[in-house]
């Protein structure tokens, strides 16, 4: 448990209801040995009513009031921990208030985890409707863009009042204010016969974002491309921190998830890019997951026949995969990926801070990439994973920086020796081969990128075994990693005619043999030429529940 000192004359934990504020307050509190103030109990307490009874005598605009003035007393005091109602961020004036005296920690949480936490509490006027499910969602996004003007955003989906409290003390830094600062940078530069560029790692990178990929002059023209979720948490500081080294940014938002990454959706893109005024100096800046990277990578790819694009990836699994090495893509209807083209950034910001925000399945999903990595390349990075699973899985910074910049040089240097996937980069299909025929196979691609690598990092493995390259301890060590994580080590869902007819599909087959990379002990790989077929179908046929 990481201990720490009074970092601020007060800290305020602040987020949607149901997402542990006071529980959270309260632990945190007692491990800074600062006083905790619920303003909600406090509120109650003076009026000598409960909140629902506030709400139906007087309605909310009168309880907004009381809860300003509640902020007021609170940090009037100072050494506190103050954990506010759901909707004390709606008043740029309780904003200010807290802006002064320090960080405010935003707690998140998907709406479904909202409703399991609060569908037995009767204290809670806004969901008193017949559809609090439907309530809930219109509350999240209606208060999205309030909430993403917080210092730093926890989630609490999947995680214990004391993980969160761990995730905290990583953002809380020793300075004056109590606001987590940047740890030191890892640069990691990849040299390509093209014009290399550089991928930066660290924690709080965006705010700082211009230091690192300044205009050339004032005015350029560049376009920010994110998603509705991912928008609303990062894209104003970026675009702050861009405008103030002379970007003129125009900030472009599509809906989140894998049908945005369409030729129609690249379509008004470009457009946009059009209308925007980029020339062929501007500049294209990725921020969001590996939908986002693809598309805004596409869109820049062909633009002008290709502008400058820069990488700001926010989820795990880009930030260790996707946005390193060129390729960029969109979805047909024929199937993923089946257009796009190479196109290198010019710099890719990973900033770690990020992951905080991000959802337990999606943080898992990311490690897939991570484990195959350590299966192929690196034995002690494996032996990590297996001793500090706990830390991996909470979120721990210092743990997740490392990984994240280990990662990023292990592909960098693949990518180094064949950019354009003509040799050696098929060693990054570990565990792929399987993987995909199982991702195509799901019904509307319902498992996720990075399970569909664990479990066919397991099926590869026993592949391996069968051809005699490796023991069945190292068989056992990388099954237990990946259901050590939470990623599947075995399917449901996915039948096993479908799921072998989306293997044939695989463009590395030729004259019914596959070239494949296997593992024959923890940190090494072998690339075989002539697996045979059938043998990659037995595998399949192994991780089908």
């Amino acid at each position: 448990m990481m201990m720490l000192e009074p970092p601020a004359d007060a800290i305020a934990i602040t987020g949607f209801m149901g997402t542990g504020k006071t529980t959270v307050g309260r632990l945190l509190a007692e491990r800074l040995g600062m006083a905790f103030i619920d303003t909600d109990e406090r509120i109650e307490a003076h009026a000598g009513r409960s909140i629902p009874e506030i709400f139906a005598a007087h309605g909310e605009e009168h309880f907004r009031d009381l809860e300003s003035e509640a902020l007021a007393d609170a940090l009037a005091t100072p050494g506190r921990v103050v954990s506010t109602g759901g909707g004390m961020l709606l008043r740029d004036a309780n904003v200010a208030a807290l802006r002064q005296v320090g960080p405010i920690i935003c707690l998140t949480a998907a709406g479904e985890t909202v409703l399991a936490r609060t569908s037995a509490d009767a204290n809670r006027p806004l969901l008193r409707v017949a559809d609090p499910a439907g309530r809930i969602e219109e509350l999240l996004a209606a208060r999205q863009e309030c909430y993403a003007r917080a210092d730093v955003h926890v989630a609490t989906d999947a995680r214990s009042p004391e993980e969160v409290v761990d995730a905290i003390a990583e953002f809380l830094a020793a300075d004056a204010r109590g606001r987590w600062l940047a740890g030191a940078q890892t640069v990691i530069p990849l040299d390509l016969p093209d014009p290399g560029y550089a991928i930066t790692v660290g924690r709080g990178l965006l705010e700082s974002l211009g230091e690192i990929v300044p205009a050339r002059e004032a005015g350029v023209r560049a376009a920010l491309i994110t998603t509705d979720r991912i928008g609303p948490l990062y894209a104003e500081r970026v675009q702050r921190a861009l405008a103030q080294v002379g970007w003129d940014v125009a900030v472009l938002t599509v809906p989140d998830g894998e049908s945005s990454k369409r030729l129609e959706v690249a379509g008004d893109l470009l457009g946009a890019l059009a209308e925007a005024g980029l020339d062929r100096g501007g500049a294209v800046f990725a921020l969001g997951g590996g939908v986002v990277g693809d598309l805004a990578g596409f869109v820049a790819a062909t633009y002008m026949r290709g502008i400058d694009l820069v990488h700001l990836p926010t989820s795990l699994l880009a930030q260790v995969d996707s946005s390193i090495g060129g390729k960029t893509a969109v979805d047909l209807d024929a199937g993923k990926n089946l257009a796009g083209a190479f196109h290198q950034p010019v710099a890719v910001v990973s900033d770690v801070a990020a992951l905080a925000t991000l959802p337990a399945v999606e943080l898992r999903s990311g490690l897939g990439e991570i484990i195959k990595h350590a299966c192929c390349f690196d034995a002690e990075m494996f032996a990590l994973l297996e001793s500090r699973r706990d830390a991996v899985l909470r979120g721990d910074g210092v743990v997740l920086e490392y990984l994240v910049a280990r990662n990023c040089q292990i592909k960098a240097g693949v990518v180094e020796q064949d950019p354009h996937e003509a040799g050696l980069r098929a060693v990054l299909n570990y565990g792929h081969t399987v993987g995909h025929a199982l991702e195509r196979a799901a019904e509307g691609w319902a498992l996720r990128h990075g399970e569909v690598v664990g479990a066919g990092i397991v099926a590869e493995s026993r592949l391996a075994a069968w051809l005699g390259l490796a023991d069945q301890e190292t068989v056992s060590r990388q099954e237990a990693l990946v259901a050590a994580y939470g990623l599947p080590t075995e399917v449901a869902g996915v039948g096993e005619p479908v799921a072998l007819a989306a293997l044939e599909r695989d463009k590395k087959i030729v004259a019914g043999k596959l070239r494949m990379p296997l593992v024959p002990a923890i940190g090494s790989f072998e690339i075989v030429d002539d697996v045979d077929l059938e043998l990659v179908r037995r595998a399949v046929r192994s991780v089908l529940a």
